[in-house]
């Protein structure tokens, strides 16, 4: 993209691309899921999905999942077809609702930080970015808009995992909180 730009918004930082990219602070959760058709009736198990055939996101096999066949699709219509005609078990994406699909309660964590900002190595957009960010992350301002998203602009689909947790009210030797994008649990 020969430094024609300076942040790609919305981006999961995973170790495939930290090689190559850098990631501001993350400023909301990512989560995969796996999504079936209604009332699944594959009776597709997440916990074994060693015979089923999935249309992937590259973090299985980092969650020691390795299906039976990995189908990738275009698009979401082309996954859609996929289940439909059987070709497919289940869909792994960072979708939380699919209408007219049954989208699984279990919510997984395939990034190193969470939803960023991806930009070039060299690029110092993450130099003045973080700390504003931290600033409104700790100030508690975050978790309000956060929490408001839904409501102010409609449209989105937010879920309890999509926002960071609020910022944690234990103090330390500065006085200061919690970073954001430190989230228990995550690789």
């Amino acid at each position: 993209m020969s430094k024609w730009y300076d942040a790609c918004v919305g981006y999961v930082s995973i170790p495939e691309r930290l090689n190559s990219m850098a990631f501001t602070d993350a400023y909301a959760n990512a989560v995969a899921t796996f999504t079936v058709l209604k009332g699944n009736p594959r009776n597709f198990n997440p916990d074994n999905v060693s015979e089923s055939v999935i249309t992937v996101e590259h973090c299985l096999k980092r969650l020691n999942k390795v299906p039976k066949g990995i189908i990738v699709a275009a698009d979401l219509n082309k996954v859609k077809d996929l289940l439909n005609n059987g070709s497919a078990d289940a869909l792994f994406s960072p979708r939380t609702l699919i209408p007219g699909y049954d989208v699984l309660p279990a919510r997984y964590d395939c990034t190193t930080s969470g939803l960023g900002m991806m930009v070039r190595k060299d690029n110092e957009l993450p130099g003045w970015w973080n700390p504003a960010f931290q600033s409104f992350y700790k100030s508690g301002n975050y978790t309000v808009w956060c929490k408001s998203i839904n409501q102010k602009y409609g449209g989105i689909r937010i879920d309890d995992s999509y926002c960071l947790p609020p910022p944690a009210v234990k103090p330390t030797a500065s006085g200061s909180g919690t970073q954001p994008g430190q989230i228990v649990g995550r690789r």
